[in-house]
């Protein structure tokens, strides 16, 4: 290996002493929350240095796309627009308490793994699935969190969620997640607004999109009305199709974590990606005899699951035979979304932060 000669090394230790007191050490910050400068100016001004745009054009192209599988789904046979789970025999009261429990837990737990069907699941532990008794015994609270196993690192904290959601149901809606439909008047945004603003359900926003999608999609409440206001959820798969398709288009490919510990870059792509969908839902309007769903989320889990796990993916993307193959600009085809990382997580990014002595950081 070549050696670096004394003028590029003297260079370089100033450049990295510079770039770590930005970026790591908290000298002359005056906000004690702040790692460094830097997040400071990053705050103020990842937006601009993002500039995102939506490409209404691609949105247009990318809804040409989602229409023939819309209006004949039997002709893609490869592709799912809803979860492909049998609900026989289980009635429309017992659907919507096992979708109100699953939901809560669906982010970054796959209930449907392993063939699992929670479902059928309620016709032989009716139980695991009855707000009254899973709101008086927290043994079946556990025994369902084994089943979907969702008892790792945030046990605890899913536990305190299916209590609290089962409370919530027998104390406020006669004990049925289905009444939420005739108790708000059968509304989306009403009953989005009930589920998320709680704070101790386990429901934010986007997890009572979910839930409101399949209420929808599935038939248990066909009267909901202001489904329109439902955006499809952004995860990992949805930012990158979005990306990659080109709907979505930022100013420069998008920054690693470690240098948006605050999340601003992950909180603007999150919204960008969900302003970008609703665009395209807007844009298939103007299909021709369209086949356009009643909301923006009901295209949620083709592209989740039959695009984004199945072909574009992160690191082997099978392009050729994707859905959208024909319509991804070249030059969009390797952008990868954002990872969301927290300065209060198992990373210690709270701790991270080093002052004029230099050393420190986080740790394993």
């Amino acid at each position: 290996m070549e050696s670096a000669g004394g003028d590029e090394i003297a260079s370089a230790r100033i450049f990295l002493s510079e770039l770590n007191r930005f970026l790591y050490q908290g000298v002359g910050v005056s906000e004690p929350d702040l790692v460094s400068a830097f997040h400071g100016w990053w705050r103020d001004h990842a937006d601009q240095v993002l500039n995102f745009c939506v490409n209404e054009v691609q949105c247009l192209a990318v809804a040409r796309i989602l229409d023939p599988v819309f209006r004949d789904p039997d002709g893609f046979p490869g592709l799912e627009i809803h979860p492909p789970v049998s609900r026989k025999g289980v009635s429309a009261k017992i659907v919507a308490n096992v979708r109100f429990f699953t939901a809560i837990q669906d982010f970054k737990i796959d209930i449907y793994k392993k063939g699992r069907n929670p479902f059928l699941k309620a016709l032989q532990a009716p139980a695991w699935f009855d707000p009254r008794r899973v709101a008086e015994d927290d043994k079946l609270v556990g025994e369902f969190l084994e089943f979907i196993e969702a008892t790792g690192s945030q046990g605890d904290k899913r536990r305190g969620w299916m209590t609290a959601a089962a409370q919530f149901l027998v104390e406020e809606h006669a004990g049925s997640a289905w009444n939420l439909g005739p108790d708000l008047a059968f509304d989306a945004a009403r009953i989005r607004e009930e589920l998320a603003s709680r704070g101790n359900l386990g429901y934010s926003e986007k997890k009572a999109t979910i839930f409101l999608r399949d209420m929808a999609d599935w038939g248990v409440w066909p009267g909901l009305s202001n489904t329109e206001v439902l955006n499809v959820a952004s995860d990992q798969n949805t930012m990158r199709i979005a990306l990659r398709t080109g709907i979505l288009h930022p100013a420069i490919p998008l920054l690693a974590s470690y240098l948006d510990v605050y999340c601003y870059q992950y909180g603007l792509t999150d919204r960008m990606t969900q302003l970008a969908w609703r665009k395209v839902w807007e844009q298939w309007a103007n299909v021709a005899g369209n086949a356009r769903p009643a909301g923006p989320a009901s295209v949620d889990y083709v592209l989740y699951k039959s695009v984004g796990k199945a072909f574009c993916k992160k690191g082997h993307p099978k392009c050729a035979n994707c859905l959208f193959d024909s319509v991804c600009p070249d030059e969009c085809r390797k952008l990868q979304p954002p990872k969301s990382i927290s300065r209060e997580g198992q990373t210690g990014w709270k701790s991270g932060r080093t002052d004029a002595g230099g050393g420190g950081g986080i740790m394993s």
